[in-house]
């Protein structure tokens, strides 16, 4: 999706039979959608009645560049993919190389995931009980991003050759996974008391 395509002729090319957009993609532009809900949420609680809140703006200014990249994580994710497509037929080194970076795009969307619900976390959910479910569905995005992106990681390494470095991909994101259910798990435990 670019800046001059609408939401419907997006929907449109990720319905298509092209292979991408993919998942990795749309993993990546709902973690942006999140941080919008959480960016939203934050500038109704906090930032609307004090628009000179040194740590709302500092907030709003993280939030934002999270968003930016998320955004370019689906492009970057949508170039790997193609990179694997590229090199499949010759395999070899151009393949181990496309599967490699294809899956520390996944990471890295992962990551971006986790930074989002991280931040969601940080702040104190009670001054957000008045739009608390658009918060819940900000984390709610967070963890479906941060799934697309761990889902994809494990495809794109079990593919590799060198078992080092499939298994560090395969063994930090089993590390990384339970503490992210963890911290989600928490964020819906407190935003439950406000529904």
């Amino acid at each position: 999706m670019n800046k001059e395509q609408s939401f419907t002729e997006y929907l449109n090319e990720v319905s298509s039979a092209r292979s991408t957009p993919g998942g990795g993609h749309v993993a990546a532009r709902v973690n942006a959608f999140g941080c919008g809900l959480m960016l939203m949420s934050l500038r109704i609680a906090v930032l609307k009645k004090d628009p000179s809140n040194t740590a709302a703006l500092k907030l709003e200014k993280k939030l934002l560049k999270l968003q930016d990249t998320s955004m370019k994580l689906a492009d970057e994710d949508s170039e790997s993919f193609r990179s694997v497509m590229r090199s499949w037929k010759s395999g070899g080194e151009p393949l181990e190389n496309a599967l490699g970076y294809s899956a520390e795009v996944s990471q890295k969307i992962a990551g971006a995931a986790r930074d989002l619900l991280e931040t969601i976390n940080s702040e104190e959910i009670s001054k957000y009980k008045n739009i608390i479910t658009d918060l819940g569905l900000a984390a709610a995005l967070a963890r479906t991003a941060y799934e697309g992106g761990m889902m994809n990681l494990k495809i794109n390494s079990a593919s590799l050759k060198n078992s080092s470095v499939k298994n560090k991909f395969i063994n930090d994101a089993e590390k990384d996974e339970e503490g992210f259910r963890i911290l989600y798990g928490n964020i819906i435990e407190k935003i439950s008391e406000y529904i």
